[in-house]
Formats: C-alpha cells, sequence, structure tokens
C-alpha cells in the first residue's frame, strides 16, 4: 500500500514537478521520489504547506538546486589575460632596473658628465651616435620606452595594444643591433622580454595546456651559454680581480641554463634569482675603487639569465592553471 500524502503535499509536489520541467523525465520523477521521502518523514507528514515551504523551501527554489549545469569552457580571453599579467608587472620592474641603471651606473656616470651622453664606444658612432649628434641629452628618453610599453597590454588588451607592443619592440631591437657602443647591450635582456611579451601569448595559448616544447627549451638554453660565455670574455679583459669570480656566477648561470630542458621549477626560479644577483654583483663591481668591471657585461649575462628565467616560470604557471582548470591532476 502506497503511503498517504495530504492534499499540501500533493500540491507542493505538483509544483515541484512543473519547476523541474528542463530535467528529463526519469531525472524529475527521481526527485519527486526523494522530496516525497523527505516530506513522509516531517513532523505532520506534510499537512501545512507553511511547514513544507519552512523545511523544505519553494518548490521554485527547491527545483533550482537540482538544475543541471554544463562544465564551462576555458575561456581563451581569461587565459590570454592570466599571460599577460604575470609576465607586464616583471617585465615593467625590470624595465624601470635597466632605465635607473642607464642613467645612473657607474662608470658611466662620469661619461654622461664629461661627454654629454657618451655611451657610444670610441666617440659618435653607429645609429645612437647619430641621434645624440642630432637631439643631444633628450636620447635619454629611449630608455623610458621598455618601461611604458610592457604596461600596454594590461590597459589595450586587443589588437591596437599589440601594434603598440611591436612597434615598442621593433625600436628597442634597432638601438640594440645598429646602435653601437656600450648603451645596446643594456637594452638586449629587456628587448627579449618585449618580444617574448608579444608572442608568448600567441604560441601558450595554441592549446589549453600548451607549454613550450623541448626544441624551444634547448635553444633557450644554448642562446643563454653563448651569451654568458660571450659577455665572460669580454668582462675578463677590463676586469683586475680573480679570474674566477667572473668564471664562478657564468658557470652557475651555465648549468641553470643546461637544466631549463627538465622543466624543474625550482631550476627556472634559481635562475631568476641568480640572474638578478649576477647583476647585483656587477653593478658593485664596477662602483669606483672596486675592480673597474664594466657594468654592461654582468648585465647582459645576468638579465639574459633573468629573462630566460622568468619566461620558463611564466610557462610553468600557465600549464600548472590549465591542468587545475581542467581537473587533470
Amino acid at each position: 500500500m502506497k503511503p498517504y500524502l495530504p492534499r499540501a503535499a500533493r500540491n507542493y509536489l505538483e509544483q515541484l514537478r512543473r519547476a523541474l520541467d528542463l530535467l528529463s523525465l526519469e531525472e524529475r520523477n527521481e526527485v519527486i521520489e526523494t522530496t516525497k521521502q523527505e516530506i513522509l518523514r516531517l513532523p505532520g507528514g506534510g499537512r501545512r504547506k507553511r511547514d513544507l515551504v519552512r523545511l523544505l523551501g519553494e518548490p521554485a527554489s527547491r527545483a533550482r538546486k537540482f538544475e543541471r549545469h554544463e562544465p564551462e569552457a576555458l575561456e581563451v580571453s581569461s587565459g590570454k589575460h592570466f599571460l599577460t599579467r604575470i609576465l607586464a608587472w616583471p617585465i615593467f620592474a625590470f624595465a624601470l632596473l635597466t632605465l635607473m641603471v642607464v642613467l645612473f651606473a657607474p662608470p658611466e656616470t662620469a661619461l654622461v658628465e664629461g661627454q654629454g651622453f657618451g655611451f657610444v664606444a670610441g666617440g659618435a658612432s653607429g645609429f645612437l651616435g647619430e641621434l645624440e649628434l642630432l637631439i643631444g641629452s633628450q636620447l635619454l628618453w629611449l630608455a623610458f620606452i621598455p618601461a611604458i610599453l610592457s604596461l600596454v597590454p594590461l590597459w589595450l588588451p586587443n589588437i591596437a595594444g599589440t601594434i603598440i607592443q611591436i612597434l615598442g619592440a621593433v625600436i628597442m631591437t634597432a638601438i640594440c643591433v645598429a646602435g653601437g657602443g656600450t648603451l645596446a647591450l643594456y637594452f638586449v635582456p629587456v628587448t627579449v622580454l618585449l618580444w617574448a611579451q608579444v608572442f608568448t601569448p600567441l604560441l601558450m595559448m595554441r592549446g589549453s595546456m600548451a607549454r613550450p616544447g623541448p626544441a624551444w627549451l634547448i635553444c633557450a638554453a644554448v642562446l643563454l651559454i653563448l651569451v654568458v660565455g660571450y659577455a665572460s670574455y669580454q668582462g675578463l679583459a677590463g676586469f683586475s680581480g680573480a679570474p674566477w669570480l667572473i668564471a664562478a656566477p657564468a658557470a652557475l648561470l651555465a648549468v641553470l641554463a643546461m637544466l631549463l630542458p627538465f622543466r624543474w621549477k625550482l631550476a627556472h626560479i634559481a635562475l631568476v634569482a641568480a640572474g638578478l644577483l649576477v647583476m647585483a654583483a656587477g653593478f658593485v663591481a664596477a662602483l669606483p675603487g672596486t675592480y673597474g668591471a664594466v657594468l654592461a657585461w654582468p648585465w647582459l649575462a645576468g638579465g639574459m639569465g633573468f629573462a630566460v628565467g622568468h619566461l620558463a616560470v611564466a610557462a610553468g604557471m600557465w600549464h600548472e592553471r590549465a591542468r587545475k582548470l581542467l581537473a587533470l591532476f
């Protein structure tokens, strides 16, 4: 014998059935049967409507608890914004650091005071030398370009922002390639980061879990080792201290570069930290009365280490985020 339901309970179940019209017949019957069993266990057996509403809720609100929710797709725009954000702020900080070094770092400060801009080795030569003759000390404003453009994608996340990014990266590339002298060396790491800021979101958004392949990581490791070797060779030429003071940090950067293809997060973070420490040590070595070092060479080696390590860390963060969003642990 079926359990008896009072009129109020039958009316409640009928209203609930109508509110569940988005579910299949089987799903609807299952919800109704579950609710019926709950009503039978209520004090009074569901004889009064206000008791049913107080204990179970309105039929419409109860039905919403059983609505079918489709899994949300991973939005490409949100992923691109995530990549842009984790790239932009460290690049901005590094660009500001580059700006401060270009304007104030020893021993180049003395050259600026005595010879105008004075970064061009051997006098006014190359692209930057010609610009210096034309516009004088206003050339220093070039140092602000990467600091400003690094934040463009945060405020213009569209085609206009991408065009401005590419234009800024092209300008900085021209300074590095055709600039002449030592000033261009200071801008090489931040220029690499500006280009990476343009292409990294495009490459990483090829798939929801895309990340740099072994070929990319091996090429990055080889490039970094070559840059570190060249900077170390040039830095030793005018260095008055013991050679191991340059060889030791260079070897550390080279070892961390060789670990890039293994995708070890701690190794990537260590490369970022080592790059910053090499730049700081180069600054100390360039101070008057220390080792007479030229800051451009440790800046180039450490800056490239920071750039490559930061991109590897950003790629790893994106991959982990994608795994969590897709529940692929």
